[in-house]
C-alpha cells in the first residue's frame, strides 16, 4: 500500500497552480489506481486460497488473460466447490486457454468442453456492441490451445461460431459453464442452450458483465426465470440453477 507520505505528495503535487488542469486529473486518476492495485482482493490466510493463488499466477506469465486474480479464483474455486453437482463443464471463449487450464487442474474427473471460433470475435450483430469490439479481436489458434492443454485429459475442442458447434454435447448436462463471449448475441446464444441444461445446483459464471451487451443478456433472459444474477467482484456475474 502507498505510504501516507507519498499519497500526500501525489495529491499536494496535483494541487500546485503551476501546473495544467489536465496533469492534475491525471495524477488524482494516477493515485486513485495506485491506491486501488494495493487492496487486497483475496485473504491469504487459508493455505488452498495461497495455493491457488500461485497457480493463477503461474498461468498469468505463461498465457495472456482477462481475467484478474480475484476473477480467475472465482472461476477456479466455483469449479472446486461445484464437484458434487452432476454433469459436464463447458467454456465458451477460449482464447489462449488460461482460464481453461485453471478450469482442468479444478475439474477432477468431469468432461470439459470448450467452444471458440480460435479466430477472434465474430462480426457484431448488435449495435450495442460496434463501439467496443471489432471481428478478430482475442484471436488463438486452436493448435496452440489444444498444445498448451495437452497435459490434461477429457477435453474437447469445438472450432466455429456457438451454437453451431453445440450439437456434440446438446443431449448432456452441465455442472459448471463459464462464458466470456463478450458479445449480445454470443451471452444470449449461450444462456438460451446451457440453462435448460444445467443440473440443479449448476453455475454459470460469466466475465465482461458490465460491458453493455452483456449485462443487457444477463437481465433480458433472466427477468422470466426465477434465479437472482449474482454481481461479483471485478467484471463478473454468477448465477446458480435453482432446478
Amino acid at each position: 500500500m502507498l505510504k501516507e507520505t507519498t499519497k500526500r505528495a501525489v495529491v499536494a503535487l496535483a494541487n500546485q497552480d503551476a501546473l495544467a488542469p489536465l496533469l492534475s486529473r491525471v495524477l488524482r486518476a494516477s493515485a486513485h489506481a495506485l491506491l486501488a492495485q494495493n487492496k487486497p482482493v483475496l485473504s491469504y490466510n487459508y493455505p488452498h486460497r495461497l495455493a491457488a493463488a500461485k497457480l493463477i499466477k503461474q498461468v498469468q506469465t505463461e498465457r495472456d488473460t482477462q481475467l484478474r486474480l480475484e476473477e480467475a479464483y472465482t472461476v477456479f474455486a466455483t469449479v472446486k466447490q461445484t464437484a458434487k453437482v452432476p454433469g459436464d463443464i463447458a467454456e465458451v471463449g477460449v482464447y489462449q486457454g488460461a482460464s481453461a487450464k485453471l478450469i482442468c487442474e479444478a475439474k477432477g474427473a468431469r468432461h470439459l468442453h470448450l467452444f471458440d471460433t480460435f479466430e477472434g470475435l465474430p462480426p457484431q450483430q448488435s449495435e450495442i456492441d460496434a463501439a467496443h469490439f471489432f471481428p478478430g479481436n482475442y484471436a488463438c489458434s486452436l493448435e496452440k490451445v489444444r498444445q498448451y492443454l495437452s497435459a490434461y485429459s477429457e477435453v474437447s475442442f469445438y472450432k466455429g461460431l456457438f451454437p453451431e458447434t453445440a450439437a456434440p454435447v446438446s443431449d448432456r448436462k452441465f455442472s459448471f459453464v463459464h462464458l466470456d463471449v463478450d458479445l449480445y448475441e454470443s451471452t444470449r446464444n449461450c444462456l438460451e442452450f446451457f440453462y435448460p441444461r444445467m443440473s440443479p445446483g449448476g453455475v454459470i459464471v460469466s466475465h465482461d458483465y458490465f460491458w453493455p451487451g452483456v449485462r443487457a443478456a444477463f437481465h433480458e433472459f433472466f427477468a422470466d426465470n426465477p434465479e437472482p444474477v449474482l454481481e461479483m467482484a471485478g467484471n463478473q456475474c454468477l448465477v446458480v440453477k435453482a432446478s
